[in-house]
Parts: C-alpha cells; sequence; structure tokens
C-alpha cells in the first residue's frame, strides 16, 4: 500500500519542477518550456484568468494558512498548468504520430452520456448549448472537440501504461509499460504482505470513494487527486486529523462543482459493519486489513464502478477502520488470494505506469530554470 500511495503522489506531482518563483515583471512574457521546438510562456499558461480570484478561491477552498502568500500560492497554480499542459501537447504529438482518431460514434456516445448526467433529453439541442456558453463559454462543436482530444489523450496514455495489453502493430509507440502479472509476481507480493492475507470478521469501517467516467482529462483528474490525497488541506490528512468525512470533504465538493464535471460520484459511505470479506469487494477488504486492527485510515487507493448504464468509472478511495477481529492467516493457494493478488499488483501497476509514462514524456520537454527567466 505505502508503494501505490508513492505512485499516486508521483502521478499527482510530477510538477515539482522548478519555475518561476518570486514577482513577475509587469508586461514580461517568461518563457516557461520549450515542447517539440515551441516555447510556452506564461501568458499562454494563465490566458485571461482572473489570478487574483483563483488565489483567493484555493485560499478558501483549501483552507491555506495565511502565512502561505498569495505568490506562493500562484507558483503552485501556474506550476500545475504548465506540467498538464506540457503533458498534452506530448501527448498530441503522441496521438498524432501513430494516427490514433476518436470516431464520431464514440463522441456521439459521450456526450449522449454527458447530457444524461445533467439531465437534458438528447434532443434537446438548445438546453446543451446554453448549458455549454454558460459552463464554459464554447459552442457545441468547440466542446466537442475539445473533448475529442481529451479522450485522444486519455487513450494514448492508456496503451502506453500498458492498460490494453501488449501494443497493436498499428501503434509503435516508443514509451510503453506492461501491466501484465507473473506467477512469481504473485508469490512475492504475498511474501511482502502476507500478514493483511487475513480472514477477518465483524469490519466496522467507513469507505471514501471518488469516481468519475474514464474520458474525464488528464487535467481534471489531476485536481481531484490532488484535493484528495495532496497537501495537509487535502481530504486524506484532515481525516487523518480525526475531521469527519463530510468536514474534510468540503474543499473537494467545491471543486467538483467548480470543475462542472459531468458524472464525478463523490461516496461518503456511512459506517457500517461488515460480517466478513464476503461482504465486501477486494479491494476495500485489503484497504481495511491494511491498518492496525484497533483502527485507522488505510492508503488511497484505486477504485472502479460502473453507472447505472454500465458505463465504467475509475478513481480513487480509501478506508476509515474503527475495529475489526482478526483470525487466522489465509494460504496462499486460496482463491480469495490469488484475486486479491492480481487485484492488488494491477491496481499498482496502473498507477506506476501512467506516472512513469508521464516521466518519460517529461524528458522530452525543456522546463526552463529559473534563473534563466528575463524580467
Amino acid at each position: 500500500m505505502k508503494r501505490l500511495l508513492t505512485a499516486l503522489i508521483a502521478l499527482c506531482l510530477l510538477g515539482g519542477v522548478v519555475i518561476a518563483n518570486g514577482e513577475r515583471a509587469d508586461g514580461a512574457n517568461e518563457i516557461l518550456a520549450v515542447v517539440n521546438g515551441q516555447a510556452i510562456t506564461y501568458q499562454e499558461i494563465v490566458g485571461d484568468s482572473d489570478m487574483q480570484t483563483e488565489i483567493s478561491t484555493t485560499r478558501a477552498s483549501q483552507r491555506v494558512p495565511a502565512t502561505v502568500s498569495d505568490k506562493e500560492i500562484e507558483k503552485q497554480l501556474v506550476s500545475q498548468r504548465l506540467i498538464s499542459y506540457v503533458l498534452q501537447k506530448l501527448l498530441d504529438a503522441e496521438a498524432d504520430r501513430v494516427q490514433l482518431k476518436i470516431s464520431d460514434s464514440q463522441m456521439r456516445a459521450v456526450l449522449m452520456r454527458e447530457r444524461k448526467y445533467i439531465g437534458l433529453a438528447d434532443s434537446d439541442v438548445r438546453g446543451w448549448a446554453s448549458y455549454l456558453k454558460e459552463k464554459y463559454n464554447l459552442t457545441p462543436g468547440e466542446y466537442r472537440e475539445r473533448r475529442r482530444g481529451e479522450i485522444r489523450r486519455n487513450e494514448v496514455m492508456n496503451y502506453m501504461a500498458g492498460a490494453y495489453g501488449p501494443l497493436p502493430p498499428q501503434f509503435p509507440l516508443e514509451i510503453y509499460f506492461s501491466m501484465s502479472v507473473s506467477p512469481a509476481d504473485l508469490r512475492e507480493e504475498f511474501a511482502r504482505e502476507a500478514d493483511q492475507w487475513r480472514i477477518a470478521r465483524n469490519i466496522d469501517y467507513r469507505r471514501f470513494r471518488l469516481l468519475y467516467p474514464s474520458e474525464t482529462s488528464l487535467d481534471a483528474v489531476r485536481k481531484l487527486q490532488n484535493a484528495v490525497i495532496m497537501g495537509d488541506t487535502s481530504v486524506l490528512a484532515r481525516v487523518q486529523k480525526n475531521e469527519s468525512l463530510e468536514n474534510a470533504s468540503e474543499g473537494l465538493i467545491k471543486l467538483i462543482e467548480d470543475l462542472a464535471l459531468p458524472g464525478v460520484k463523490l461516496e461518503l459511505g456511512d459506517r457500517t459493519t461488515a460480517r466478513d470479506d464476503s461482504e465486501l469487494d477486494v479491494r476495500t477488504y485489503q484497504m481495511a486489513l491494511s491498518v492496525p486492527a484497533t483502527g485507522g485510515i488505510s492508503d488511497p487507493g484505486y477504485a472502479e464502478d460502473e453507472d447505472a448504464d454500465g458505463q465504467k468509472l475509475i478513481g480513487m478511495q480509501f478506508v476509515q477502520l474503527y475495529s475489526r477481529e482478526d483470525g487466522d492467516r489465509r494460504d496462499f493457494e486460496s482463491p480469495k488470494v490469488q484475486e486479491g493478488l492480481r487485484v492488488t499488483i494491477e491496481n499498482q501497476r496502473f498507477v506506476q505506469n501512467r506516472s512513469k509514462v508521464e516521466q518519460a514524456l517529461l524528458k522530452r520537454a525543456a522546463i526552463v530554470p529559473e534563473k534563466l527567466f528575463v524580467r
């Protein structure tokens, strides 16, 4: 579990590169990065955003202490945007190189689901246009092409991270990491954390889950992950400090509203007692076993589910355990153990591989050091 947390942190904070620190000269348009020979400037990253409003919103929603200056918050906001923007450029280049396309029929299915999420009939063309104008200041055509680009980047990322198995011949991507699990991998994982493969009963727990459609943009996913697991103001950190799930999730709820992402599900489960693992899915059961029997907060991990229409949702979860009763350790050959080991390793590999892909891509970009800035 610790390795999974490390991978999640790496996935969310690949933006730990050096960018402008300090005061930006009025009118200066600093070069922050160079991607495929093209300069990316501060103005290109910030655009027409009202940074002061974003700073104030971040300070309020994340409960940033007064000791943290506006300049420090701005630096972090720009850093996060810069890394997301650079990765978008690099992923677009990879998708172009292998001519990866998202068909019109795929887009119709995605947009149909999004309209259903917000309660609009598929035939309500005017209502859809009004919604997009209000939320994004985009026409339906502009929004469709923006979403096509986001989905395309997600697809090429998943191919490189091994989510779809070996690369097909038509996608000769240079970056690829496998998710395959061997019998030796299963045995090694069992030996490493054998104490967690126990028969537990009367598991008194609550579960936090954040789920979103698999085609959600990488930038939006990064923001959601940061709000859940990163820093002293994240949901996880605040629950670890004995705040309730409801209070700790206030900032996340506000972020979800601001992002206006269709299909996002935030589940703050009720406190309940499971008789044994027959009443829990594999992921939740293993999280409940990963902390002391007397109680604690598990590390965050991967989550997946389906919506009412059978469409896949992915995201993250953690368990707040109050107590459990431990029994004997399970044998390696147990079907429960085999299933749990495979799920655990595949979840770890998926998160780790996406992080590896991002790191490999970012090596192709030049992030300009602060000392080279012209102010």
